[in-house]
């Protein structure tokens, strides 16, 4: 796995095949296939999701005022019960043979939400080894796509503007490298598992697209077995991402791609004002949504050309990007089921979508982070976080959950 973002993708079987034509509704008439248990936890914890203040005190405060025992109770049967699979192999088995009888497939993730200098310890541990092989390490990655000119990247950026590294903070290798094997997925790829490296913050990124650039170029020749992953909120995704589309025809190498929106809007806005440098985002939400649907239209163009070599994934929960993307999977002749185009949400977000693709025959998977309760805090913090940021969803999503409890309660057919 690399970095903290490193996703393992899981073969799986879904539901049988519908036709492609077939109409998709996200009515909520899918959420029959939910237990009333599941219905009424979702429900509160969507209702918890538009009060910041009062999920604050309940993801932090509460352990103190609470205990270790009930405080770790409380979230279990809350947001820990909505959005992560559980802490043991049984605990987490149990989560996917659900999700499987469901029509969806799992996609484990470790939840791990730490940002550069907070592992500090670590990272003063690992500045003697990085000042020896951050060099070495840089010239083979390099290399590895056969790249002259030492003073630009692998897009002809310069290196100086490309990735700032702040000596004072100690900034080092995501994985904290202990050996050429930290970054290398040969285990991953001879058990027939596809690697989903993460995209993080802007100041992380260009260093971890041009190490996951290299994995692609070494282990990406016969099949897509690592993927990179897309922000469409930045500014310069679409020229970042054509350009790597061009690296890879240029240098032979399949590609496979995480089309995301982005989750770290609050901390970029944040860096943006103390740094002092331009806005990286997209200033509207509207703007994020036409840039998606033009990373999403270029990427299924290259897979309805050749999907054995380029692979998406569209990481979605906007209802308007899946209907366009399943629109333009017709249109194209994409076929559902193929694995060259399939659909990722979260654990516990935008069921009603997920519920309605995998019935209908589309490959779905839902990130399953597990862990204990304590390790897994900040995952679920930002997971809160992002639900007060997509409230219209929200709201749709838990009118849903309420209808489906009440035609329950009252018997309805």
């Amino acid at each position: 796995m690399l970095g903290r973002g490193g996703r393992w993708l899981q073969r799986a079987g879904g539901a049988a095949s519908a036709p492609h034509g077939a109409q998709l509704r996200f009515d909520g008439a899918v959420l029959r296939l939910k237990s009333g248990w599941e219905l009424a936890r979702g429900l509160l914890v969507f209702r918890l999701c538009g009060l910041p203040g009062l999920v604050r005190q309940l993801l932090s405060v509460s352990r103190w005022l609470l205990g270790r025992w009930l405080w770790g109770s409380l979230l279990r049967a809350s947001f820990y019960g909505q959005f992560v699979a559980g802490q043991t192999p049984p605990e987490v088995g149990v989560t996917v043979q659900r999700l499987r009888a469901q029509g969806l497939r799992p996609l484990l993730a470790v939840p791990i939400e730490e940002d550069v200098g907070q592992d500090k310890e670590g990272l003063v541990s690992s500045v003697n080894l990085l000042r020896v092989q951050s060099t070495p390490s840089c010239r083979s990655l390099m290399k590895t796509l056969n790249k002259t000119g030492p003073r630009t990247d692998l897009w002809g950026t310069p290196l100086e503007t490309s990735c700032q590294l702040d000596i004072d903070g100690r900034w080092g290798l995501g994985c904290e490298c202990r050996g050429s094997d930290c970054v290398s997925p040969q285990r991953a790829v001879e058990a027939g598992v596809r690697v989903l490296v993460d995209a993080e913050y802007t100041y992380v990124n260009p260093a971890l697209t041009l190490v996951t650039l290299a994995l692609m170029g070494r282990w990406n020749r016969a099949k897509p077995w690592v993927w990179n992953t897309y922000q469409c909120y930045l500014q310069d995704c679409l020229a970042r991402l054509g350009a790597d589309v061009a690296l890879a025809e240029r240098r032979g190498f399949c590609f496979g791609v995480k089309l995301v929106r982005g989750a770290y809007l609050e901390q970029e806005r944040r860096l943006e004002r103390q740094g002092g440098y331009p806005d990286p985002l997209h200033p509207t939400w509207e703007a994020t949504n036409h840039s998606y649907q033009r990373c999403l239209d270029l990427l299924l163009e290259l897979v309805a050309r050749d999907g054995q070599r380029c692979q998406l994934i569209v990481a979605s929960h906007n209802e308007t990007s899946v209907s366009h993307a399943v629109r333009r999977m017709e249109e194209l002749g994409i076929a559902k089921d193929r694995g060259a185009v399939c659909f990722g949400q979260l654990l516990g977000m935008c069921d009603h979508v997920s519920l309605a693709l995998g019935q209908a025959g589309y490959a779905i998977y839902k990130s399953i982070p597990y862990g204990a309760v304590e390790d897994v805090l900040p995952y679920l913090v930002r997971r809160a976080q992002e639900n007060q940021s997509v409230l219209q969803g929200i709201r749709k999503e838990r009118d849903l959950l309420r209808h489906e409890l009440w035609r329950r309660l009252l018997r309805r057919p």
